[in-house]
């Protein structure tokens, strides 16, 4: 499974990428979670896709910016802080045993420099 590792500036939004190019609209749903991805669904559910649309999501911070029904699904966090750092499991879940696309992606947080 692939890790990717994104550098973002706290208290800035930061886009953790994830896409899927064969989505099916009808046959695909998605979930980003924290923590590495389990062995079925996300560990601490942050967002989920029917499909189409966000159907349930943690927090106001989380959004897809994307058309999730291309499958464009990468995550984008508002507001960042320390607690955001980490790593992260973008998971689409395709039909059929052991199917799903797994990607966890870390998130690395630093302070921003502020001009003098």
């Amino acid at each position: 499974m692939s890790e990717d590792t994104i550098i973002g500036f706290l208290g800035q939004p930061v886009t953790l990428p994830c896409h899927y190019l064969s989505w099916s609209q009808s046959r695909n749903s998605m979930c980003w979670g924290k923590g590495s991805c389990p062995n079925s669904k996300c560990n601490a559910e942050l967002l989920r896709t029917d499909g189409t649309r966000i159907i349930s999501r943690k927090s106001t911070k989380y959004t897809l910016l994307g058309k999730v029904q291309f499958g464009e699904v990468s995550l984008t966090i508002s507001n960042t802080n320390r607690g955001d750092s980490g790593v992260y499991c973008c998971r689409i879940e395709v039909p059929g045993w052991f199917n799903d696309v797994k990607k966890n992606v870390r998130l690395e947080l630093r302070r921003a420099l502020v001009p003098r």
